[in-house]
Order: structure tokens, then C-alpha cells, then sequence
């Protein structure tokens, strides 16, 4: 039996035990690991007035030392991620492919309970990262929480993502009846700050990494995305407002999701792709700035992802103040290093139609190799540059980590 069907034929009560401890080996020969110093720990891992750095467990890691048992030592994915975001040595790079709705291949659930359940959301995700070896658990379903709870009218589906059915505003003028919201007061954006909270009591080895979606997707859910573009343009005033709206919610939102200990946040803003790289500097970079200074501040690990090709928006996106930048396929990797130029991680950025969902896991695996050939293996990470399609191999998703532990450090 695969692991994957091991996974399917579990209830949840028999498989705590193997979710609290899989991933990692406990390690007993000091000779093998070098206690990591707090004082040399960058200033984003520290939560402040907090006892101690968010990434307590990680050490040193040397390839080179077997265990006591004579095997080599894996790392689980907090020590990893932290790790190589820390600049030191990790075993492979982490893989943070953002799977989606692939999760629920593993519980049976349906796409509608996977958007409103944040139990079984988590439960799923939870067995995704260990079963596909990702090292975040992946707190995420959906981009329309916020503009749902803004007013506009979302449908569910068994089968597919929600949308939204009508939006909030027929008019940017009527931007002036609307408010930031309280994240304590929309019960889904609310159950992802559960959501993070039960991952933990789930999975101890590998950080929860909550989705928070961007503003210019939310005013884009709130407003339409072609009318928001416009408005943009023609009605500057108004569509500044319900950016900044949207990045008080953010903000807000941010806020909650640390007093729930949250350790790593990823913004997804498709919509911000779509914004001219001027209007993009303009309207949007000031939002993320915010965003990003705030989870700076707070000491939480984070993440910016958008669709398509950013390389004319590289430029700013880059300095943004995130940890980690996402490039889609459709983005040239070699260019983005050059353009990022050390001042975020950069990752990607294979194709997840082509590469992953419409091949067999062998071409997924080179794909992967690929992208690391091309930059002669430098610093970065490597995954599918945007959200895997529902029903996708879950041959081809393993493929993914099989290919980042050839590639190694």
C-alpha cells in the first residue's frame, strides 16, 4: 500500500500518533549537532517580548554525521525551513508547493466542506505535507473570506473553489459604506486563526503557513476585477480607499493570527499581477510594505505569491519586506535572482499544468531538476510556480521532493 492510500483508509483518531512524530528522528549524538546560538538568529525569527526566537529547535545541521543507529539524519520541516531561511545548511530545500485543493484527496471531502470545515481543511492538509514531504502545512482554501465578509456574494461548490456570485460594490463610490473588518468578527476568516492553532496540536514537527490573501485580490473580490482596474484609473481617490480597506483587514488579521502563535504567513495577490508595473509601485507596494513590516515587526516568517509573469514588477515586489517571493513559470528564474538581487528567497517557477498535473511523475521530478540547473543551482527554492489543480497525481506531487533531495543544499 502507498502511503498516500494509507493516509485515505486512517481515521484521524488513529493517525495523531504518526502526524505528532513523522517527519523528523530524534537525535542524541552531540557530535552531530552544534547548538545554535540565539544571539545569531536574524531579527525576523524573534517574536518580541516573546521568551524565546520562533524557531527554538533549530540546529546545525551536518550531513556528514550519521545517527547512532548508523542512518543519516533527515530534518523535519521546521528545522529546514528555518534553517535555510536563516542562510545555513539543510539537508535539501524546502518544499513549499502551494497544493490547494489536492489535500482533499487524502480525507475524500468535498471542495464546499474544504472551504467552510476548517477541521477537515487542516486534517487534509495535515497528511499532504506528510505524505507529499512539504515543509509547511498549508492553512489556506480560498480567496473570497474577506471580500464575503465585505458584503459580496459567494458561491459553493462540491466539485470546485467558491466564487464570488455578485459583488460588493456595484459602484467605487460606495466605497464610503465600507469598513476594515474584525478578524474575530467574519467566522471564516476566524476559522483560519483556528485553523492554525489545530494544525499545532496536530503536527509539532512542521510550521502551519496561514494564507492572507492581498489586497488588490480582495478589493478585486470585492469590486470585480476589471472594474477595480478602471477605477484605478478613473476614480483614483475611491480606489485607493478600498485598497487601504482591504490592507486594514489585513493588518488586522495578521494581528489575530500571532496572538494565535502563528509562525509563517503567505500573501496571496493574484490580482496585483494584473496592476501595471507604475500602478503596481504606486497603489499596491505601499499596501504590501504595511503588510510585510507589520509580520517583520511581529517576528512572523512570510511569503509573497502572485500568478503570472512579475518580471516588470519584480522590481518593487522585491522590496517589499517579504522573506519569500513566488515566481510563476511564465517568469524567467535566472532574471528574478538577478533582479531580486539578495533581497528576498527566490521561489519557483515550473509550469503546475505541464509539469506537474498533465505528465507522469518522472517529468515533474527533471522539470524540478530543471529549474535548478538553470540557475546552476544557487540560492533558491524550487516548486510548481503557482496552486496545483484539484486532481492532480499524487505521484507527480511526491515527485517534487524526490527531485529536491537529489538537488540537496
Amino acid at each position: 500500500m502507498e502511503t498516500g492510500e494509507f493516509w485515505n483508509h486512517q481515521p484521524l483518531d488513529a493517525l495523531l500518533p504518526h502526524l505528532v512524530h513523522a517527519g523528523s528522528q530524534k537525535v542524541s549524538d552531540a557530535r552531530r549537532l552544534t547548538a545554535f546560538s540565539i544571539d545569531i538568529l536574524p531579527a525576523r525569527f524573534y517574536n518580541k517580548g516573546a521568551k524565546s526566537p520562533v524557531n527554538t529547535r533549530w540546529m546545525d545541521y551536518d550531513k556528514s554525521a550519521p545517527t547512532e543507529n548508523g542512518e543519516e539524519y533527515t530534518m523535519n520541516g521546521k528545522e529546514r525551513l528555518d534553517a535555510y531561511l536563516a542562510g545555513k545548511k539543510v539537508d535539501r530545500r524546502p518544499n513549499l508547493t502551494i497544493v490547494g485543493s489536492v489535500v482533499t484527496q487524502y480525507t475524500g471531502i468535498d471542495i464546499e466542506r474544504y472551504s467552510k470545515d476548517y477541521k477537515a481543511m487542516t486534517e487534509s492538509a495535515v497528511q499532504a505535507a506528510i505524505d507529499l514531504k512539504l515543509d509547511f502545512i498549508q492553512i489556506a482554501s480560498d480567496l473570497v473570506r474577506e471580500a464575503e465578509g465585505l458584503g459580496s456574494e459567494i458561491a459553493y461548490f462540491p466539485d470546485k473553489l467558491p466564487t464570488v456570485r455578485k459583488y460588493a460594490l456595484d459602484d467605487i463610490t460606495e466605497v464610503s459604506r465600507l469598513r476594515p473588518l474584525k478578524t474575530s468578527e467574519v467566522r471564516r476568516m476566524y476559522d483560519l486563526v483556528e485553523a492554525t492553532a489545530y494544525a499545532r496540536t496536530l503536527n509539532s514537527d512542521i510550521h502551519p503557513m496561514t494564507l492572507a490573501v492581498g489586497p488588490a485580490t480582495i478589493a478585486g473580490n470585492t469590486r470585480g476585477v476589471e472594474d477595480l482596474l478602471v477605477d484605478m484609473l478613473d476614480e483614483e481617490e475611491a480606489g485607493e480607499d478600498l485598497l487601504n480597506i482591504a490592507t486594514e483587514t489585513i493588518l488586522d488579521y495578521i494581528r489575530t493570527l500571532a496572538s494565535a502563535g502563528a509562525t509563517y504567513i503567505y500573501v496571496a495577490d493574484p490580482v496585483a499581477s494584473l496592476f501595471s508595473p507604475s500602478m503596481y509601485e504606486r497603489f499596491v507596494l505601499p499596501c504590501h510594505r504595511k503588510i510585510f513590516g507589520l509580520m517583520k515587526e511581529l517576528g512572523i516568517g512570510s511569503r509573497l505569491h502572485m500568478c503570472g509573469d512579475t518580471t516588470k514588477i519584480l522590481p518593487f515586489s522585491s522590496t517589499c519586506g517579504a522573506d519569500i517571493v513566488d515566481i510563476d513559470h511564465a517568469v524567467n528564474f535566472a532574471k528574478a535572482l538577478e533582479i531580486a538581487d539578495g533581497r528576498c528567497l527566490i521561489n519557483g517557477n515550473i509550469d503546475p499544468v505541464a509539469d506537474v498535473f498533465s505528465c507522469d511523475a518522472a517529468h515533474t521530478k527533471q522539470a524540478i531538476l530543471n529549474a535548478a540547473d538553470s540557475i546552476g543551482r544557487a540560492r533558491a527554492m524550487f516548486m510548481p510556480g503557482c496552486e496545483l489543480p484539484t486532481r492532480t497525481p499524487l505521484a507527480n506531487a511526491r515527485a517534487i521532493s524526490e527531485a529536491l533531495e537529489e538537488i540537496g543544499d
